[in-house]
C-alpha cells in the first residue's frame, strides 16, 4: 500500500464501500444479546456512564514498511495517563487489512516485529485506562484471493469483483463466520480488552450498494427481483427498509457473539445510530460515536452541534464525537488549542463525551506537543465533570428528524458523502437557524416523538414527507392539548410505503389542503410590512427550491407566496408580479396552534445561508413561542455563540459556547482567534427565586435579579466556554 492510499483511503473507502444483507433472522445459531446481562453491576459496558475523557489513536500504517520499531508501551501509557485519558482506542487491525499483533487468522503487517496490541493493552491496564481495540472488520489481504465471491461488489451487472491486494468482504458472505468473528475471538482470549471499536459498518450500508451474489440472492428471496439501480425504482424504498433491517441484525449478531465469548467485552460501532441513521439504538448498546466531517471538508463546531442536538434526545445512551489533531485523518498538522476547547465544550454542554484523536508517527510513540494540547483540554473537562453528570436538556422545541422521511428522499444511498446529503438539508437548516437564534431545542427521531412529544412546547416538521399514522395521532393530540407546530415544504405528503397521499397528513390540524408541488427552482415569500424586531424588510424574500401549493380552509394566511416570474422553473428568476397563494398560514386547532410554510425554508437556509431566511424563521417561531413565553432568552448575543440549557435535581445550567473562524477564499474556516463577547444578557423563566447563580467551575457568585418568575443576569465576557449554575 502506498502513502497516498493511507492519506486518501479513508474517504475513498467510505465512499465506495457497501455491505448489504437480509435483515431479521440471526445467523450461525448465535443467540440474541442478553440485554439484562449487559446491564448487570460490574459488567464493563456500564463504565461508559460518566466517562468524559476518551482518546483514539488512528494508526493506518499500510503505506509504511517499518512500523512500531521503537515503540515504548510503558512510556506511551504514562503519557496517556498524564494527559488525563480515561479510555484509549488503539489498533489491532487497520483498513489496509494488516494486523498489529501476531495473529493466526489475519495478515500481520510485514514491517512489524513486536506485539504492539498486546504490549499497549497490558501497559494501559496497569494504569487503569480502559482499553478499546480498533478492529477493521471485513478488510482482508489474503482470503479474497481464495474467495473472490466474498468481496463486496458494487457493479450493476454480475461481473466479477476486482481482486486487489486488499479488499472489503461482504458481511453477508461466509467471511464473517469463518474469519472475521474468529479473529475477534482471538483478540479477546489473548488480551481481554474492555471492548472493540468496529469501524465503517454503517457507512457500508448507507453510502453505496453491494451486489455480490450473496446480496443478490438474499434480496431476490426476501423482496423479489433484482436490487434496484437508483432512487427512481419503485422498489427503492423497500430496498432501504430491507438493508436497514440487515444492518441492525448484523450489529446484533456482533454483540451476541462477543457476549458469548466474554460478556464483559462491549462494542463501539462507529457512525451507527448517529444523526445520519435516526433510529433509536437497542438497549444493549451503551455507547455510540462517530468521527464527524473533519475541517478539510466540514466543521467540527457545526457537526458536533448537529450530532449533539440529536443524540442528547436519545434515552439511556452515552455518546461521543471524535475530533482530529489536524485538518483530516492521515496527516500530521496540529490545530489550535482553542479549537479543541470550543469543539469539546459543545459535546460537554449537551451531555456527551470528548474523544480527542491523534495520528501517530510510524514508531507509535505519542507526540509530546499533541499530548500537551490534549492534557490541557482534558484538565478543563475534568474540572467541569462534577456538573456534567446526571443532566438532561430542558425541553422547549423539538425538531422531527424522521428516518422514513430521509429514506423517502434518498433510499438507495442516503449519505453519498461525509457531509450531510440533500435528504438531510431541511433538518440541518432548522438546526442552523435555531442555534443562531438561541432557541432551546433538540432534534428527535420518530420513536422519541411517540414517547416524549408531550414534554416539549413546540414541534417543528422541516419537510418531513412521511408522517406515520402513529405520529399523526400523536401530533394531533399534542396540538389539541395546547401544543404548537410549524411545518415547511412537502410535509406529510407520503404514506409509510412512500406513496403519494391523496390528502396530506394533518391537513385539518393546519387548516389547509396541499396540492401538487411546484417543480420550480425557487419561490418568494412576500413580506408585506417591515419587521423591526428581526430586521426583515418589506420585500419578496427568495427561497431556493420548489414549494407546496396550498389551499386555505380554516387557516389564516400570514404571508403570501409569489411564484417565479413567468413560471420559469430553472435558474433563479425574479418574482412574479402577483402572489399565487398562501406562503405561510396559521390555524387554531383545539387548544393549540399550527403554522405551515409552503416553501422549503430550512432547506434553503442550509443551502444558501442567506441571513434573511434565518430571520424569517425566527419571525415564524415567534408566532408560536414569543420571547415572553420562552424558558430562556439571550440578548446582546451574536449568532456565533451557541446556548445549551440543562437541568438536574440541584439546579439548572446554562452553557455558552463561542466560535470563531479565519477569513478565507476557499476551504473551511480554521477555528482560531476568539473574539471576547461582552454584555450577554441571560433571562430565564423559573418558578421560584434560586439560592444563587454561580460561574462554574470556580463557583464565583453572579449578581442577578428575580422579578415575576423571571431570573436575569449578565454573563461574564465570553472567550470560549462559560457555564452558569442556577442553584435551586
Amino acid at each position: 500500500m502506498s502513502v497516498d492510499f493511507m492519506e486518501n483511503g479513508r474517504r475513498r473507502f467510505i465512499k465506495d464501500i457497501s455491505l448489504m444483507g437480509a435483515g431479521g433472522a440471526f445467523m450461525s445459531g448465535i443467540a440474541p444479546v442478553d440485554s439484562e446481562a449487559y446491564n448487570r453491576d460490574g459488567c464493563s459496558c456500564g463504565w461508559f456512564e460518566g466517562m468524559k475523557r476518551l482518546c483514539h489513536i488512528d494508526a493506518h500504517f499500510g503505506g509504511f514498511k517499518d512500523v512500531y520499531h521503537d515503540f515504548d508501551a510503558e512510556k506511551a501509557a504514562d503519557m496517556f495517563a498524564d494527559a488525563g485519558v480515561q479510555m484509549l482506542s488503539f489498533f489491532a487491525k487497520c483498513w489496509a487489512g494488516y494486523s498489529y499483533y501476531p495473529t493466526e487468522l489475519g495478515t500481520v503487517h510485514p514491517g512489524l516485529d513486536r506485539d504492539f496490541t498486546g504490549e499497549l493493552t497490558r501497559a494501559l491496564k496497569k494504569r487503569g485506562i480502559r482499553t478499546i481495540i480498533y478492529f477493521m472488520l471485513g478488510m482482508e489481504r489474503r482470503h479474497q484471493q481464495s474467495h473472490p465471491d466474498w468481496i463486496r461488489n458494487t457493479a450493476l451487472d454480475e461481473s466479477a469483483p476486482d481482486v486487489q491486494s486488499a479488499n472489503m468482504m461482504c458481511f453477508r458472505s461466509p467471511y464473517v463466520d469463518e474469519i472475521g468473528l474468529p479473529q475477534m475471538k482471538e483478540i479477546i482470549e489473548r488480551y481481554e480488552p474492555d471492548g472493540f471499536f468496529i469501524d465503517i459498518i454503517n457507512q457500508q450500508f448507507m453510502q453505496s450498494v453491494c451486489r455480490c451474489k450473496y446480496c443478490r440472492e438474499s434480496y431476490a428471496k426476501d423482496v423479489g427481483g433484482e436490487i434496484p439501480e437508483n432512487d427512481n425504482d419503485p422498489k427503492a424504498f423497500a430496498y432501504r427498509k430491507w438493508t436497514n433491517e440487515f444492518l441492525e441484525s448484523f450489529i446484533h449478531k456482533l454483540y451476541s457473539y462477543v457476549q458469548r465469548v466474554r460478556p464483559e467485552v462491549t462494542l463501539i460501532n462507529n457512525y451507527t445510530w448517529m444523526m445520519r441513521y435516526p433510529v433509536t439504538p437497542p438497549p444493549f448498546v451503551k455507547h455510540i460515536t462517530w468521527d464527524t466531517p473533519v475541517p478539510e471538508v466540514g466543521n467540527f463546531a457545526w457537526n458536533f452541534s448537529l450530532e449533539a442536538r440529536y443524540l442528547t434526545s436519545l434515552p439511556d445512551i452515552t455518546w461521543s464525537c471524535m475530533n482530529t489533531r489536524g485538518n483530516t485523518w492521515g496527516e500530521y498538522s496540529l490545530r489550535e488549542p482553542e479549537a479543541f476547547m470550543s469543539e469539546c465544550a459543545t459535546l460537554l454542554a449537551s451531555g456527551g463525551a470528548t474523544y480527542l484523536s491523534d495520528i501517530p508517527y510510524p514508531h507509535g510513540n505519542p507526540d509530546p506537543a499533541v499530548m500537551k494540547v490534549f492534557s490541557d483540554v482534558n484538565k478543563r473537562t475534568e474540572e467541569l465533570e462534577p456538573w456534567l453528570n446526571g443532566i438532561e436538556q430542558v425541553k422547549e422545541v423539538a425538531v422531527l428528524h424522521s428516518a422514513d422521511s430521509v429514506w423517502s428522499k434518498a433510499p438507495m444511498i442516503p449519505t453519498p458523502s461525509w457531509i450531510p446529503g440533500p435528504a438531510y438539508h431541511s433538518v440541518c437548516g432548522a438546526h442552523k437557524a435555531l442555534c443562531e437564534g438561541h432557541i432551546q431545542f433538540e432534534i428527535i427521531n420518530s420513536e422519541t416523538l411517540l414517547s416524549s412529544l408531550d414534554n416539549y412546547r413546540v414541534l417543528i416538521l422541516p419537510d418531513q414527507a412521511i408522517i406515520s399514522e402513529a405520529e399523526e395521532r400523536k401530533i394531533r393530540e399534542f396540538v389539541r392539548n395546547g401544543g404548537k407546530i410549524l411545518a415547511t415544504g412537502e410535509t406529510g405528503v407520503r404514506d409509510d410505503n412512500n406513496e403519494v397521499l391523496r390528502k396530506m397528513a394533518l391537513a385539518d390540524v393546519f387548516g389547509i389542503d396541499s396540492q401538487k408541488p411546484s417543480g420550480t427552482a425557487n419561490c418568494y415569500l412576500r413580506m408585506s410590512e417591515e419587521d423591526d424586531k428581526y430586521g426583515i424588510p418589506a420585500m419578496d424574500i427568495q427561497v431556493v427550491g420548489a414549494y407546496a401549493r396550498l389551499r386555505v380552509n380554516s387557516a389564516k394566511t400570514l404571508i403570501e407566496l409569489v411564484p417565479p416570474y413567468e413560471t420559469i422553473s430553472v435558474g433563479m428568476p425574479p418574482p412574479a408580479l402577483a402572489p399565487e397563494g398562501p406562503g405561510m398560514t396559521i390555524n387554531k386547532f383545539g387548544s393549540g396552534t399550527a403554522c405551515y410554510c409552503a416553501a422549503r425554508l430550512f432547506e434553503a437556509y442550509y443551502r444558501k445561508s442567506t441571513p434573511l431566511l434565518q430571520k424569517l424563521a425566527m419571525w415564524m417561531i415567534d408566532r408560536l413561542l414569543p420571547e415572553a413565553e420562552r424558558t430562556i432568552v439571550l440578548a446582546n448575543t451574536p449568532g456565533n455563540v451557541e446556548m445549551f440549557y440543562s437541568k438536574r435535581s440541584d439546579g439548572c445550567f446554562v452553557h455558552l459556547v463561542n466560535y470563531s473562524g479565519d477569513k478565507r477564499e476557499t476551504g473551511v474556516p480554521q477555528t482560531r482567534d476568539f473574539t471576547t463577547v461582552h454584555g450577554i444578557n441571560v433571562k430565564l423563566k423559573i418558578e421560584k427565586k434560586p439560592e444563587a447563580v454561580l460561574a462554574i467551575p470556580c463557583r464565583t457568585a453572579i449578581r442577578f435579579s428575580y422579578t415575576g418568575g423571571h431570573l436575569e443576569f449578565e454573563a461574564h465576557p465570553l472567550k470560549i466556554h462559560d457555564v452558569y449554575m442556577i442553584k435551586t
